[in-house]
């Protein structure tokens, strides 16, 4: 079965629902009203008349229509009012508007048991709306003067009240600045089953779309800022979070003018303007940008034009001039211009870039901020009338799709991340088992050397030991068998004290577990044997002892061979009837005492005699960190040998 990689099941899976949007919405625009639904009408012709003021006033509550004066002109709907040229005058009074009026007869309406509604499309103006019936107002825009969520299709009730009359006069009055153009769609009346689906349908599409959106394309660049806050040190390409952040909260910025207007805002109109034309040119930089870290193939000149335009037009349209100085909403239809212009070089030369490049992510991305740029000659047509004014703005899909590419990218970037980290990941493992096996391996030769050099320091020491007591033992009793001066007894004697040294250098090898009890036990089976046949009792009295870690086998050889001179010269020079043995601790140290009750005699000659069995059992003493002490009188001989629990070189 083949492998299908997670680009190619996310690419299908994007184009799977982007196909299921788009017939969703042929669909809904192409479906019909129940058929059970009264028949709609549709509304396509007004009568109108127009009335120059100064400033913006509240429409009244109740009209009389009949009292309006004229005179009267026929117009066909949709229809478009376009800017007039102003003057220079004083506008202490308030800015120059123009109050324009709609009117239109309604054939007679049957009664229906269904409340009837007022569908408006489509409604722009810079000012305010309010739509009447039979001279009642039935609703006002109550939004800011100029941005008043004229992008909101109306849907109006005319006789949901009870008792309420189908009315039989529509009026519409619009007022606007006369500097700015307005328009108004044709109308349709019905009840709910056979016109509401039209007012779901663009509703959905154009304002509820636009806003889930934008408001999913800021929340996931919210995360994207998180994500850079985190790892802006440790990550060298953590740059593109915080540029995908400055493009989501600046398309989010942009795309308010489109749902928003429903309510006051909480910002002047003035400075809501500024905010909604300069946060295109700030899209199309942080696009740029975007772009370069995406190619990398940055061009100074037009990083350089980028940015001096996009300052200058935010500096330049701030609403802080004094004086006639236009404000932002006069100076839009030239400010797109000059966006066009700056948004066609640069996704050009990316576009061209990211070709060179090589790079999909920026063909993509240039190639629909591009189509982008068509989007807003389009919409600069709708909004000044060139084009049909019942079509929509196309801005906002523009945003819509860079919502789904920017994810797209990312989603690339984080899973071609994670991909890398693995790929890291299987690498280092491979590296770390080679290393492993090449540890393991020499792990294995100095293994096997410091058993080598471990075998060749017992040999040394044995033959040393062997050479030093053994060897010496038979040596000169060689010498005196040879001179005829030793008896058959002694030289038996001889032989069995050389094969006690043979026997204890073996047991020494014996692993003890730094026991020294275990160690003198191995002394009492070698040399019990001995004792008995002379004839001398021996008393064990052996106690509990810590644990010696530094009893290995070296060490332990000392000791015995310690313990074996003291029970050989006990044999041979103190005719003594008695041996004792014991063992206790103090003062960190661990004590064996082997006293007899022989003749005795006297330490210091011995010491300045300097006796090679003495002697030895003091270097063996030293050799092994401990002490040998000696105590001789004529109730007899006691040795202890005084042993560090703890030695400080191990």
């Amino acid at each position: 079965m083949p492998v299908i990689s997670p680009y190619r099941r996310l690419s299908r899976e994007w184009q799977g629902g982007c196909a299921a949007l788009l017939l969703l919405t042929l669909w809904a625009l192409a479906c019909p009203y129940p058929a059970h639904a009264a028949e709609p009408l549709h509304i396509t012709s007004a009568e109108l008349f127009a009335v120059n003021g100064h400033g913006f006033s509240p429409p009244p509550y109740t009209l009389d229509t009949v009292a309006l004066p004229g005179p009267w002109e026929p117009v066909a709907l949709p229809h478009v009012l376009p800017p007039q040229l102003v003057p220079p005058g004083d506008d202490t009074m308030g800015p120059q508007t123009v109050v324009t009026w709609y009117r239109t007869q309604l054939p007679p309406l049957a009664s229906s048991p269904e409340p009837r509604y007022l569908y408006i499309p489509r409604w722009k103006t810079d000012g305010q709306i309010a739509v009447y019936g039979d001279g009642r107002l039935l609703y006002q825009s109550h939004a800011n003067w100029l941005w008043n969520g004229s992008n909101h299709p109306l849907w109006i009730p005319l006789d949901e009240t009870a008792g309420a009359q189908p009315p039989q006069a529509l009026v519409l009055r619009i007022e606007r600045l006369r500097a700015t153009g307005g328009a108004i769609s044709s109308l349709w009346l019905g009840d709910e089953a056979a016109i509401s689906w039209r007012y779901r349908v663009r509703d959905a599409l154009q304002i509820q779309l636009p806003l889930m959106t934008s408001a999913a394309f800021l929340a996931v660049g919210m995360f994207a800022l998180a994500v850079w806050l985190r790892q802006r040190k440790a990550f060298p390409g953590a740059s593109l979070y915080l540029l995908f952040f400055i493009t989501s909260a600046v398309s989010w910025i942009r795309c308010l003018h489109y749902y928003v207007g429903q309510h006051r805002l909480p910002v002047s109109d003035d400075w809501f303007g500024w905010l909604t034309v300069n946060s295109l040119f700030w899209l199309v930089a942080t696009a740029h940008f975007f772009l370069v870290r995406l190619h990398h193939l940055s061009l100074p000149w037009l990083n350089h034009l980028v940015i001096t335009v996009t300052a200058a037009t935010s500096v330049l349209t701030l609403p802080v001039f004094p004086g006639n100085w236009p404000n932002v909403t006069v100076l839009a239809p030239l400010a797109y211009i000059l966006l066009l212009a700056m948004g066609a070089t640069a996704f050009t030369c990316g576009l061209r870039n990211a070709w060179r490049a090589g790079s999909r992510d920026g063909m993509l991305l240039a190639g629909w901020s591009l189509l982008s740029l068509m989007f807003g000659v389009y919409d600069w047509l709708l909004q000044n009338n060139h084009v049909s004014v019942e079509g929509s703005f196309l801005g906002s899909y523009a945003s819509v799709g860079a919502f789904f590419i920017f994810m797209y990218i990312m989603f690339r970037r984080y899973t071609g991340a994670l991909d890398g980290v693995r790929q890291v990941n299987a690498s280092l493992e491979e590296k770390l088992q080679a290393r492993e096996a090449e540890l393991t391996q020499s792990h294995i030769r100095l293994r096997d050397i410091e058993q080598r050099q471990t075998l060749s320091q017992e040999r040394q020491r044995l033959m040393q030991d062997m050479h030093d007591g053994l060897g010496s033992s038979l040596v000169s009793a060689l010498r005196v068998v040879e001179a005829g001066r030793l008896q058959e007894a002694e030289v038996a004697e001889v032989l069995k004290s050389c094969i006690d040294d043979l026997k204890l250098a073996i047991d020494s090898m014996e692993p003890i577990g730094a026991d020294l009890l275990l160690l003198l036990a191995t002394l009492r089976f070698r040399l019990g044997s001995r004792l008995e046949s002379t004839g001398i009792a021996l008393r064990w009295e052996i106690s509990d002892l810590p644990a010696l870690d530094w009893l290995d086998p070296r060490n332990a050889l000392h000791i015995l061979r310690i313990l074996q001179e003291a029970l050989a010269n006990t044999l041979k020079h103190a005719q003594a009837t008695e041996i004792r043995v014991t063992t206790g601790t103090a003062d960190g140290c661990v004590t064996v005492t082997i006293a007899d009750n022989g003749t005795g005699f006297s330490v210091a000659q011995a010491m300045h005699r300097g006796g090679k069995g003495l002697s030895n059992q003091l270097r063996r003493a030293q050799a092994i960190g401990g002490e040998v002490l000696l105590e001789s009188s004529a109730a007899g001989t006691q040795l202890t040998l005084r042993l560090p629990v703890n030695r400080p070189n191990g």
